[in-house]
């Protein structure tokens, strides 16, 4: 049975793993998780309870474990190979439809860079739709903006932020070592390369565009 008042969803992709324990505790801190495709055969082999398996599944080694899926309640949705959506952007879809607001994103970096990509556009069409979400992996970070953000972090990581946009204007930030106060980026530029958190808390004020804010964590 779904609740509606639940907001926040886990998505797990097939890209690199994070350790099992890692995706556990975002998993608890989330009212609904889906495993797409390969992922949620990661789920199901760590144990880690998960809602819903989507996806067209040609990741998966084991071609039994659907009707696993199925025994133990978790709902599964399957698509053809030849679609014309991501099975990322079909977790997002059906979570949408389901009144998640909250998503985060997990195992969804590494192995292939078109999905790295096609998940940011995936990150990008929630940001336009009003909804928050983020990319978090053991060792880094991924957000997304065209207003402002306030993130929790460690001193000392590597924060960069990646104009989505041709050009966006940062209006105002706190917590960074390189403060950005009615700074210009832009595509052609690596100015907002390698900035440092001072704080326990990066905050950005975007005045024009949309941006990514990439933290790197040390493990």
């Amino acid at each position: 049975m779904y609740n509606l008042f639940m907001k926040k969803v886990l998505i797990v992709a097939n890209g690199r793993k994070n350790p099992a324990e890692f995706v556990r505790n975002l998993a608890k801190e989330s009212d609904f998780v889906i495993g797409t495709d390969g992922g949620a055969e990661f789920l199901f082999e760590n144990k880690i309870p998960f809602d819903a398996a989507i996806g067209d599944f040609d990741s998966i080694r084991n071609k039994k474990i659907l009707k696993e899926f199925e025994k133990q309640g978790i709902e599964v949705v399957k698509f053809p190979r030849d679609k014309d959506f991501s099975d990322t952007e079909l977790a997002m879809r059906f979570a949408l439809k389901k009144g998640y607001s909250d998503f985060t994103f997990t195992n969804a970096l590494g192995k292939r860079t078109d999905h790295l990509l096609f998940n940011i556009s995936v990150m990008f069409s929630l940001l336009k739709r009003g909804k928050k979400c983020r990319i978090i992996e053991q060792n880094e970070e991924i957000y997304i903006t065209d207003n402002a953000l306030k993130i929790k972090t460690e001193k000392g990581r590597t924060a960069s932020v990646y104009p989505l946009s041709q050009t966006a204007v940062i209006e105002d930030s706190s917590g960074l070592r390189y403060p950005l106060k009615d700074t210009c980026i832009k595509k052609s530029s690596t100015l907002t390369l390698s900035n440092v958190a001072l704080k326990n808390e990066i905050r950005i004020k975007v005045k024009t565009g949309t941006v990514l804010l990439i933290v790197e964590k040390e493990v």
